[in-house]
């Protein structure tokens, strides 16, 4: 749900398999305070862990303000 989201939104990310790659996990624990739900989506200066649609809409706005040119 969260990439077709993400995707939809026209927005690039990186999806990792944390039960494929040591590596991946061992970030996802760390930056989640060792929490082992999935999606966790990191954007700007927030971990999100699960998918909260409303939550995450909120976090994107974040990508756009950073993103626009000021005039």
């Amino acid at each position: 749900m969260a990439k077709e989201f993400l995707e939809q939104k026209g927005v690039d990310f990186i999806a990792y398999d944390v039960t494929k790659d040591r590596e991946a996990l061992k970030e996802m624990k760390k930056i989640t305070g060792g929490a082992r739900s999935v999606p966790v989506i990191a954007v700007c200066n927030e971990v999100l862990v699960g998918f909260d649609r409303g939550r995450l809409e909120q976090s994107l706005t974040c990508l756009r303000q950073s993103s626009e040119i000021p005039e």
